[in-house]
């Protein structure tokens, strides 16, 4: 959980948004 912190931090949305969708499929599989 660090990271997605981290990033919102730096400013990084697009890979705050790649993180979204990568823990939303997680789910979905899940």
């Amino acid at each position: 959980m660090e990271d997605i912190f981290h990033w919102c931090r730096e400013g990084n949305s697009i890979q705050v948004r790649l993180w979204l969708d990568e823990t939303e499929h997680d789910n979905n599989l899940g």
